[in-house]
């Protein structure tokens, strides 16, 4: 949160580690409670749409002929959480992507490739964090950052040699799958959109048969209420169901964070007859 918020927020004694050592750190329970009570309470908001490159501080002298004001711009809006949630430059946004998204995803043919349960010894077998996992065929290694049966899928980083479409092996999990396809994480799948029409929904694929013991439970394996249909489009009993969905766009990692990044070009803030007032308001509740 930007320093300017923070030196409101009071202080308390906490004990991180449970060891009876207590280290000083700011109530941010305050920090939320108050966000939510001026979200609903304050009534004079307008909106600003911030140029590229532009900085905090010079939109509060432009708004409100103040910079040291910038910290109500992080109050007032919910997905500005501190300066890294600050819409980026183009510049900067391409440095962001490069730093979060550096890895390499290998994708398998199927989430059973990535996590496997054995209900009769009740044990998840999966790739761990951290473990090397090497393709002999290549020659290529690398380390587990990610593991993602959603997608079915792995993600590297420390990457040497190039991996290609074929078997990988976890040196401390030793668990192995075929390669199906090599991804940049970059432009890995983040998401998926569904394009809804009229009496129709897409809904998610049926990939592999529930394994449970009783054929009567009301649930599915994840612990969500079965369901026979959706919107008309019967569905089988007794399976698993993944993201992968008819009538879907593929939202990729990339993507996902331009949206991100461009939405908060558009801010919320405070109207400058009230912005006195609603400070001084906020410093009050901040401290009961």
């Amino acid at each position: 949160m930007a320093q300017g918020f923070f030196k409101h927020i009071p202080n308390i004694n906490y004990d991180f580690k449970s060891d009876g050592k207590y280290h000083k750190a700011k109530d941010l329970f305050r920090k939320v409670s108050v966000w939510s009570y001026l979200q609903e309470g304050v009534t004079g908001y307008s909106y600003y749409r911030i140029t590229e490159g532009e900085r905090p501080d010079v939109v509060s002298v432009k708004l409100y002929g103040d910079s040291t004001l910038y910290w109500t711009f992080f109050l007032v809006n919910e997905n500005l959480q501190d300066f890294g949630d600050w819409p980026k430059s183009q510049r900067y946004f391409n440095k962001f992507i490069d730093r979060k998204y550096s890895g390499k995803c290998l994708v398998a043919d199927a989430t059973t490739d990535i996590v496997s349960y054995n209900y009769t010894t009740d044990v998840v077998s999966k790739f761990v964090l951290g473990e090397k996992v090497t393709q002999a065929s290549s020659g290529a290694y690398g380390f587990v950052t990610d593991v993602n049966p959603t997608h079915n899928r792995i993600t590297l980083n420390s990457v040497s040699g190039i991996f290609t479409t074929s078997t990988v092996v976890g040196a401390d999990s030793e668990k192995s799958f075929t390669v199906s396809s090599v991804q940049n994480e970059r432009d890995a799948v983040n998401h998926y959109t569904t394009d809804v029409t009229t009496n129709e929904i897409a809904y998610e694929k049926d990939t592999y048969p529930y394994q449970g013991d009783d054929e009567d439970d009301p649930l599915w394996p994840d612990g969500t209420e079965k369901l026979n249909e959706i919107e008309g489009e019967e569905i089988t009993r007794h399976t698993f169901r993944t993201t992968e969905s008819l009538n879907n766009t593929t939202v990729t990692n990339l993507e996902h964070e331009r949206v991100l990044n461009e939405d908060k070009f558009l801010i919320r803030y405070i109207e400058r007859k009230y912005i006195g007032s609603v400070v001084k308001e906020f410093q009050e509740l901040i401290r009961d």
